[in-house]
């Protein structure tokens, strides 16, 4: 028999092939090897609008921020309650407290005493900023298209320093960098106000100069002229010596040190707005809201805000090491294995933008992201119930996957906010109240809570979440006008109740009865396009027109959304939320505060609620210790803020988070995000897990081509 040559050398090549594409069959998203390689994977749900520390507010753009910049205090990692530490300071500031006339008053005085008060920061010598090309005055483009600061060069780097603080405070006034802070900070900081007029007189300036030298103004949008922030005068900061500075308050108020926790304090080198606000760094769209300059533990080395965020460990970062104790439970466990080694261990972080839950998902159980949380369709197949009660548990192939779970209830607080300035809904006249009061019997949270999360979440009675000082404690202290007790727990009101409220505001059965019409209520939101909102709106629209309200929808992108939150131009907006940024009722209390407005102040007071009842009675408690005199003003700030119902009151979460058994020294943090230096990687696990899990299914194509083969040598009958 002749053998058909052509034909075997042919299958030869076919069988080549196959098997080298077999061998090559990896369905990893970060391509071949990087399961090696010291780099931390994780997800990202929503887009960042930019990186700047003084404009970035939101907890998603905190966890990338916070490990570029460093803060003059941090929190210990390991301790709870939260203790505060000096990464960058030799020691823990104190408060030196003045009255009126400048004299010194001793001890802790009484707020209504004081009239400054003053902190004095000496920092750590020696601790450098990462490595840019900003600090080389000879830096230029390398390629003919710069898209990073890295195509400039070459770098240099320099020494934080006082200045650095000043830099990063007066900018902060300046209105066009839209910090969210500045009402807040201004009620507290003696002479931000006039700060922010001189940097507006001093643009001004600037931008007439280069008018007058023949620019159009159009360059002055595309190139925003540059203020020397060094140079104007700010009275809430004193430079004292290269390593010293002064932080000057126009009256007591102890948690400022919690303030020098935030990435708004962070030091900024004025040679980073330099570089730019150089032409070609211009031209090359290179910003720094997208390309800070810091000195923490990571830097930049891919921003693409919707897609990729890559970090690299800044090789400048100042000695830090691990903690070496925290909670006495700790003690002889592995959190404290690396105890004194130096931070941080990671060598890169990518932060990608996966705006989906359910491939977010599937690649953290194929093992390519190293942490995740829960996402609710996923709830029953993840987790175990014990028919007998007690907590939750991971299910028998979560664990067996090495997957561990940490199940958390932060100082977290989410609500639906009314738009206090609207006609409708806002103000605080009675009809108005009790239209609101109706709208949040309707929407019940306990009801959303167990059908939208799976029942992770705890009703809000008001603002202030569990753990924090003043917090309600059902029954004695709940929301009584929302609320009724059934016994056993705090539970929303009957419908009926909404319904009676509705006819006492005069919309019957939903009915304008001044004009006849029907009553439509507006849901601005931020998850236009997103799937899983639909049924959200849903459920809401659905138990609102129980009680004759119409709710329909005004979707937006999040950048159009918070537009339109700073111009007001809202009536009742979908899932604000708002994380503690301290330990304190302060800090959630104050988002109702006049001073914090949203629209007239860029505050966080995103309701626009004004009150002189409830200003007087927060003026007062702001600044106390917690006492039982201060417990019974928090129980009248809530009162207040129950009765005007400026938001429906939502859930505090209670979060699960999943990690890998090769991500090590994982403590959740609720109040900050500079964590990621902590952890550390067993990356010969990781690699082993990958491959035993993702094992591709090879057999359905050796069989289709065995049976081709079979096909075209056996000779055919005649």
């Amino acid at each position: 028999m002749k053998l058909p040559w052509m034909k075997i050398f042919s299958l030869a090549v076919c069988w080549t092939i196959l098997l080298a594409l077999l061998r090559t069959c990896d369905n990893n998203p970060w391509g071949k090897n990087a399961a090696r390689e010291n780099t931390l994977y994780q997800t990202i749900s929503f887009e960042i609008r930019n990186l700047d520390p003084l404009a970035a507010n939101y907890t998603h753009e905190s966890a990338v921020i916070d490990n570029i910049v460093e803060m003059p205090l941090a929190y210990h990692y390991l301790k709870r309650p939260y203790q505060l530490v000096t990464p960058m300071l030799t020691e823990l500031p104190a408060a030196t407290y003045f009255d009126a006339q400048g004299n010194p008053l001793p001890g802790e005085p009484d707020a209504s005493l004081v009239a400054r008060s003053e902190y004095t920061f000496h920092l750590e010598p020696g601790i450098l900023y990462q490595p840019h090309p900003c600090f080389d005055d000879t830096s230029k483009a390398l390629v003919e298209h710069p898209r990073r600061p890295q195509d400039f060069g070459p770098c240099g780097f320099r020494e934080v320093t006082a200045e650095d603080f000043k830099t990063s405070l007066v900018r902060l006034c300046d209105i066009r960098t839209g910090s969210p802070m500045f009402g807040q900070f201004c009620g507290f900081l003696e002479g931000l106000q006039e700060c922010r007029k001189a940097v507006e007189a001093e643009v001004a300036r600037l931008d007439a100069e280069r008018l007058a030298a023949g620019e159009k103004p159009t360059a002055l949008t595309t190139r925003p002229s540059l203020p020397d922030y060094r140079k104007i005068p700010c009275d809430a900061i004193q430079i004292v010596d290269r390593h010293t500075l002064k932080y000057v308050l126009k009256r007591k108020y102890p948690q400022f040190l919690y303030w020098m926790t935030m990435h708004y304090f962070a030091p900024i080198p004025f040679e980073a707005l330099q570089f730019y606000n150089r032409p070609e760094v211009n031209a090359a769209e290179l910003k720094y809201v997208n390309w800070p300059v810091a000195n923490g533990p990571y830097m930049l080395d891919k921003c693409e805000l919707d897609h990729q965020i890559v970090l690299v460990k800044n090789p400048n970062y100042h000695p830090t090491p691990y903690p070496s104790e925290g909670n006495p439970e700790d003690q002889g466990t592995d959190i404290l294995l690396d105890a004194g080694k130096a931070l941080p261990f990671i060598d890169k972080i990518v932060f990608n933008w996966d705006p989906e839950t359910i491939p977010t998902w599937t690649k953290f159980q194929q093992g390519y992201y190293d942490n995740s949380g829960l996402p609710v369709d996923e709830f029953d197949n993840a987790m175990s119930m014990n028919p007998a009660g007690g907590e939750l548990s991971l299910s028998p192939e979560m664990e067996a996957k090495g997957i561990q779970m940490t199940a958390t209830v932060p100082p977290i607080s989410y609500y639906m906010a009314f738009n206090m300035r609207d006609p409708v809904v806002g103000g605080l006249g009675e009809r108005q109240r009790l239209l609101r009061q109706a709208i949040a019997i309707a929407l019940d949270t306990r009801q959303y809570v167990t059908i939208f999360r799976n029942g992770n979440g705890i009703m809000c009675e008001g603002i202030l979440p569990p753990g924090i000082f003043g917090a309600a404690e059902p029954p004695a202290t709940m929301n009584t006008v929302l609320n009724a007790w059934d016994g056993k727990e705090s539970v929303r009101k009957e419908l009926s109740v909404a319904k009676e409220l509705l006819v006492q505001a005069g919309y019957p059965n939903g009915i304008d009865k001044e004009t006849g019409n029907p009553l439509v209520i507006y849901l601005d939101h931020a998850a236009a396009g997103k799937p899983d909102f639909k049924n959200t709106f849903r459920w809401m629209a659905d138990h609102l027109k129980q009680i004759g309200i119409q709710l329909e929808e005004k979707g937006f992108d999040l950048n159009r959304s918070r537009q339109r939150l700073s111009e007001g131009n809202w009536q009742f907006l979908y899932a604000r939320g708002w994380v503690a940024d301290y330990p304190d009722p302060e800090n959630f209390l104050m988002l109702f505060a006049s001073e914090n407005g949203h629209v007239e102040h860029h505050g966080p007071n995103y309701s626009n609620y004004s009150s002189p009842e409830y200003d007087e009675i927060f003026r007062k408690l702001e600044t106390m210790p917690n006492t039982p005199q201060r417990k019974a003003l928090i129980d009248q700030a809530n009162q207040i803020l129950y009765r005007d119902t400026p938001v429906v009151w939502d859930f505090h979460p209670r979060n699960i988070t999943l990690t890998h058994g090769w991500l090590h020294n994982y403590r959740p943090n609720t109040i900050s995000y500079d964590t990621i230096k902590y952890l550390r990687l067993d990356t010969a696990l990781r690699e082993k897990c990958q491959r035993e899990w993702n094992r591709p299914c090879k057999w359905p194509f050796l069989l289709l081509m065995t049976l081709f083969t079979l096909a075209t040598l056996v000779p055919k009958r005649k």
